[in-house]
């Protein structure tokens, strides 16, 4: 199996559909750590007019999911499957774009885990999470 460098996650983030559906972008990545943004669309949206509307859990969720495992791929250098992801909601998102940091925490024989932090476009951390994933 080949080595995918940093370089080559940009592309790789872009081939898969829902990826694509959430509209993923790699700000940047390095060997441990990417940079993986979300812009906030009305068809991401929860809640409703009288409550507020807010940024869907399950959005937040995929966009740590991802970030984790891309930032893994980055460490190990191929692609890896989840199994398992804990997110902490800390407040609500309402809007603009969501940026999730994350890191490698382990990269071990059989299994790696990854934090990961989201903040809004303020800078607000609105959640955090961490992967396992199986290398």
């Amino acid at each position: 199996m080949s080595r995918l460098p940093p370089e080559a996650l940009p592309a790789m983030l872009r081939r898969s559909p829902y990826h694509r559906l959430l509209g993923l972008e790699m700000v940047s990545a390095a060997p441990g750590e990417v940079v993986v943004r979300m812009p906030v669309r009305p068809e991401l949206l929860a809640g409703d007019d009288e409550g507020g509307q807010y940024v869907h859990g399950g959005a937040i969720a995929s966009l740590i999911d991802t970030a984790g495992d891309f930032a893994v791929i980055a460490t190990v250098g191929y692609d890896v499957p989840t199994i398992d992801l804990r997110v902490d909601y800390l407040r609500p998102a309402t809007g603009g774009a969501l940026t999730a940091t994350a890191r490698t925490v382990k990269a071990g024989r059989s299994l790696a885990l990854a934090d990961v932090e989201v903040t809004s476009e303020d800078g607000t951390v609105v959640a955090v999470g961490r992967g396992a994933f199986k290398t």
